[in-house]
């Protein structure tokens, strides 16, 4: 399960992880108070020319796949790490048969088992930490098919 479809007058945590996402990539949501208000939607709507896409402001499945590619910054990841990275990551792994939930952005328990899962697979080092040999092995997932065990 991905992100949910947000609009104007959106309240939540999902809406504070989209303003949190887009402060991260140079637009301007406003404060990450968790209200999609007109701030967030202009934001919103300049990700989404600048990316090619339709600029309706809404944020649904094609919207939150290009935030999540936008940001393509590998920063060491562990459990307790957030944003933009970890979101791409879940992403990638769950699109390839990995078992997690949903992307949250939150790299917690499903995501570290999730990780070593993957580096079993891929004989790397089981450590549950996504370093540089790890991307190196989520970023390849985007050339494979999707993944059986």
């Amino acid at each position: 399960m991905s992100e949910p479809t947000l609009k104007l007058g959106a309240q939540g945590s999902a809406v504070h992880d989209l303003q949190e996402a887009l402060t991260a990539l140079g637009y301007h949501p406003g404060p990450a108070d968790g209200y999609f208000g007109a701030t967030t939607q202009n934001a919103v709507k300049a990700f989404q020319a600048a990316v090619g896409l339709s600029p309706d402001g809404i944020v649904g499945p094609i919207t939150w796949r290009n935030i999540d590619e936008a940001d393509q910054s590998e920063p060491v990841l562990r459990r307790g790490s957030h944003g933009l990275p970890v979101r791409r990551l879940q992403y990638r792994m769950q699109a390839f048969g990995y078992p997690l939930p949903n992307v949250d952005g939150r790299f917690g328990p499903w995501t570290e088992s999730a990780v070593r899962d993957l580096q079993a697979d891929r004989g790397l080092t089981v450590d549950g930490i996504v370093g540089r040999l790890t991307w190196n092995v989520v970023d390849a997932l985007e050339n494979e098919g999707p993944y059986v065990s």
